[in-house]
């Protein structure tokens, strides 16, 4: 019984529980209408034992009445006595239909009724008439044996008569308590009924109550599991009613919950492994291992912009590109890919039916792919491209990718973004030259490898000739004008492996690995003769006097141990290139060599 109310509808159970006082009702009704029914019969019996014993007695009455007017009638012939005789007479006999009417569901009253009925006809013809008639005659009886006569022929029907009445007083008393027995089995039955049934209703009220509150009770329990993060939750059993849908319905929801954590969480190690790499190179590593793994592509490729060149070059793929795109890996006109026109993805689900992408960069002749721009402050950075099976591509699928692209591409605009702002603190700002502060740190990991190496270390100090007087005459913005076009010369005049930085002012350094002083020297007298011919613009109709520059030489580990003392022999050098005269080069000379001179 339990398994069927379990499986049945949360309606039906709470049917199932109105259907006892439903029970209750009908029965109470139709108790109360049997016993109205009951009480209307008792009642009708009662009044007709009643009124059957009151026209009995009646009757009875009237039987002797008649028989004292006969009797008064024969012996004296008074006339007023057989008016009397006759008119009770018709009363005794509409008494007795009467009485046959009251007794009519009695067929043995009835028949008793009849028989008094012949009994008084036989009296009157034995006894009645004969005298009346001898009275009419003229004659009187005085005799008292004739008198008793008439007495005692009456007197049989008249022990019917109260026999009947004794029968009738007897039959309602039994028809009374007969059915005060009834009414007390009725009421005895009707609480029986009641508590039956209202043991019924609790039971079942205790059972249906536990069949739905105990699966809302478990469906409580869980949700709370599952905000908590527990997603193996106690479900309430299998049932083929609401509450077993509903439970169903809470484990496929528990379950995609359960996934979108897991894919929240594996965005979210994405995004910290992203966040956390050093290069592009790192970053592209990580959204070809990520992808991989979630998506189980064929290919996946990365297209970076060449926002110079105007162009989307692939810089790393899953599998390696086809051997034809390996030289030159790029799509030229960038608007031919669609997600980079479109700003958005761009979905292939089968490529032997759906339009392709116009780059036609190793398009899949079959399957299904997946591109999408990577996008960052509103700037196309690149794209990338997944290739998968046909129609592998559902809508749930495409908004996880675009999560992953939309990391990627955050992650590769922080980075760049990190190296600006890194480059930019390292770069003066006029020149585009190497600050003071790059300059010492590259100096000093140049001077530690080139200890371990054994190999020189070559520093150039420079100072422009006459520069406060250029600012002075010609105003500042010439001034800045000349230092730019001066480190544009500088740049070009040394190596690539050379790098030159603003050391303050209208000073600036040259730090030149693994270069010994001869090198030095060839570099410095490049520079010099390179700034000499430098044109700068006055602005004016009269040009620029020649720019010239003094040069300082000094050579790691032949005039210094350290970075600083080699500044400091560089300067000196430079002073001497100053003293002398300006515009040339010199190299630092201990105190003791210059002793010597």
């Amino acid at each position: 019984m339990a398994v069927s109310i379990r499986n049945l509808a949360i309606r039906q159970q709470v049917s199932l529980v109105a259907l006892p006082p439903i029970l209750a009702l009908m029965v109470t009704i139709g108790l109360s209408f049997y016993i109205y029914l009951t009480a209307q019969r008792i009642e009708t019996v009662t009044r007709n034992a009643e009124e059957s014993v009151a026209e009995e007695q009646f009757l009875l009455r009237r039987l002797a009445e008649m028989y004292l007017d006969a009797r008064i009638y024969v012996r004296t012939g008074r006339q007023a006595m057989l008016t009397a005789y006759r008119a009770g007479e018709r009363d005794f006999m509409a008494g007795i239909e009467n009485l046959k009417i009251l007794e009519q569901e009695n067929p043995r009253h009835v028949a008793d009724a009849n028989r008094i009925h012949d009994n008084l006809l036989a009296w009157e013809a034995s006894w009645v008439t004969p005298n009346f008639s001898r009275v009419r005659r003229g004659q009187t009886i005085q005799d008292a044996e004739i008198l008793d006569e008439g007495e005692m022929a009456m007197a049989p029907f008249r022990s019917a008569l109260e026999q009947l009445i004794h029968e009738d007083e007897n039959e309602s008393r039994q028809s009374a308590l007969a059915s005060q027995r009834l009414l007390n089995r009725i009421v005895v039955l009707g609480v029986g009924v009641a508590l039956f049934l209202a043991g019924t209703l609790f039971f079942l009220t205790r059972l249906v109550t536990r069949f739905i509150s105990e699966p809302v009770r478990l469906l409580i329990q869980a949700s709370e599991r599952v905000s908590r993060g527990d997603f193996q939750p106690q479900l309430p059993p299998a049932a083929k009613n609401e509450f077993g849908r509903l439970s169903e319905s809470f484990s496929r929801m528990t379950a995609a919950l359960r996934l979108d954590r897991e894919e929240m969480a594996a965005l979210n190690r994405f995004f910290e492994a992203v966040s956390q790499c050093a290069s592009e190179a790192e970053i592209h590593e990580h959204i070809l291992h990520s992808l991989e793994e979630r998506f189980r592509p064929k290919q996946i490729i990365i297209f970076q912009m060449n926002s110079m060149e105007k162009y989307l070059e692939a810089v790393a793929s899953l599998l390696p590109l086809p051997k034809d795109l390996e030289a030159w890996p790029v799509i030229n006109e960038p608007h031919d890919c669609k997600a980079v026109r479109m700003g958005r993805h761009f979905v292939v689900n089968d490529a032997t039916r759906e339009p392709l992408c116009a780059a036609n960069f190793a398009a899949p002749s079959a399957g299904s792919y997946y591109c999408s721009a990577l996008i960052a402050g509103g700037i196309i950075i690149g794209a990338v491209r997944m290739e998968g099976a046909a129609g592998a591509w559902t809508p749930e699928r495409e908004v996880l990718a675009e999560s992953y692209v939309s990391g990627a591409a955050s992650a590769l605009s922080n980075l760049r973004f990190l190296e600006r702002m890194k480059e930019q603190a390292n770069v003066d700002e006029l020149t585009n030259l190497y600050n003071r502060r790059f300059l010492e740190e590259y100096a000093h990991k140049q001077l530690a490898m080139a200890s371990r190496k054994e190999k020189p270390l070559g520093v150039i100090m420079m100072d422009l000739d006459h520069f406060k007087e250029f600012n002075d005459v010609y105003g500042h913005e010439v001034g800045d004008r000349i230092l730019r076009e001066f480190s544009k010369t500088v740049t070009h005049a040394m190596r690539e492996t050379n790098l030159a930085a603003r050391y303050g002012g209208e000073e600036f350094v040259v730090l030149l690995p693994d270069t010994d002083l001869a090198s030095c020297l060839l570099v410095a007298e490049r520079i010099r003769k390179a700034v000499q011919k430098m044109v700068v613009p006055s602005g004016t109709d009269k040009p620029l006097p020649v720019i010239t520059v003094s040069l300082g030489i000094a050579v790691y580990p032949e005039h210094a141990k350290t970075f600083e003392e080699l500044i400091h022999s560089s300067d000196k050098a430079l002073y001497d290139s100053k003293r002398a005269g300006r515009n040339r080069v010199s190299v630092y000379m201990a105190p003791a060599e210059t002793a010597g001179l």
